[in-house]
């Protein structure tokens, strides 16, 4: 039986355990794992968790993007328990013109807006079906159901691969998002830490709304009567302290975007249920799927989606199988007779 090891227990790390076969003997190595009392440390328990397509993605990219999206599509009418729904995206794009959005007429419901679905100084916009989940629901419950299919979770604190020697795994797989870069036999300087900070608040408003532009300005309704207002994007910093100023700056923001949802810019008129910091990761020159040994450890590095690691999570899950496929395929590499005696 072929025995994997996966670190990282984040949406990356759950979608490549839920992709292999369920013959693999698998094993989740993380710090934090899906159900743990809530913690700034890693990164999918704060996320946004909707479907936009990145700007600027190359052709590989966009496939991983549009495979997760399929996936998510359906997921959501088959497990309506995990929290994952359709949902309505309205997507405004101050400086991206319709031939650079790469997704076009690729979605379900796609059509460009009117001027007066705009608000009056956006330029353009398009509105298409999307998905959005809730982490602290979604996490714990694909624990459960990987957990039910055999998935072993372990906590351990891994300051190196070469830690994990001692699994007895066939392939090691690297999902370990920002952490790739304090790795002591990894070191990947391109990862980098950007930091999020959005509003929890009560509203029964129910379409995503992103406005891309001088300023990234989004309302992501749960499903639940709550949704998280942001946002801003702080390359390089790790703070987790609340800052007031962007918090007010953030309603402000909102206000000016969705009047009719939210009449007023003043703090003291949202229900605000709790503010959010997160720490997100990035990989400056793209996403890392690879393999190589090292150690005598096969390994799949598989990290650095842009700030999106539910957009591309069952994508870069399937690239990644097709990595493992290659390893396990491998044919043995007889011995030199000359070198057996040395």
């Amino acid at each position: 039986m072929t025995k994997v090891t996966i670190l990282g227990a984040g949406i990356t790390g759950l979608a490549i355990a839920a992709s292999l076969p369920k013959h693999y003997e698998v094993t989740i190595v993380a710090r934090n794992l899906p159900g743990d009392p809530d913690s700034q440390e890693w990164a999918s328990p704060w996320a946004g968790a909707v479907w936009m397509g990145m700007a600027d993605s190359c052709e590989g990219d966009q496939r991983m993007q549009l495979d997760a999206f399929a996936y998510w599509w359906k997921f959501a009418l088959r497990y309506p328990e995990s929290s994952v729904k359709r949902i309505e995206m309205v997507d405004i794009m101050d400086f991206i013109p319709m031939e650079k959005i790469w997704y076009r007429y690729k979605m379900p419901g796609f059509r460009v807006l009117s001027k007066d679905e705009l608000p009056a100084d956006a330029p353009f916009g398009v509105t298409y079906g999307s998905f959005i989940l809730t982490p602290a629901t979604f996490l714990p419950w694909m624990r459960s159901r990987l957990e039910a299919n055999g998935v072993q979770f372990k906590r351990m604190h891994v300051r190196a691969l070469s830690d994990l020697r001692g699994m007895g795994h066939d392939v090691l797989i690297n999902a370990t998002g920002v952490g790739a870069r304090y790795l002591a036999d990894v070191k990947d300087m391109q990862m980098q830490e950007v930091r999020g900070q959005t509003v929890l608040v009560k509203t029964n408003y129910d379409k995503i709304w992103i406005r891309r532009g001088k300023d990234y300005t989004y309302c992501l309704p749960r499903g639940d009567g709550t949704a998280i207002l942001g946002g801003i994007k702080q390359y390089g910093s790790a703070v987790k302290k609340v800052d007031e100023d962007l918090r007010g700056d953030i309603f402000r923001r909102i206000h000016e975007g969705l009047p009719e949802a939210f009449p007023s810019a003043d703090p003291k008129d949202f229900e605000v249920v709790r503010d959010i910091v997160g720490i997100r990761p990035q990989r400056q020159g793209g996403v890392r799927i690879e393999k190589e040994e090292a150690d005598g450890q096969k390994i799949v590095h598989a990290y650095g989606a842009e700030g999106g690691g539910y957009i591309y999570s069952w994508g870069l899950a399937k690239e990644v199988m097709k990595l493992v496929n290659e390893i396990e395929f491998e044919s043995p590499v007889a011995q030199h007779p000359l070198a057996a005696k040395l």
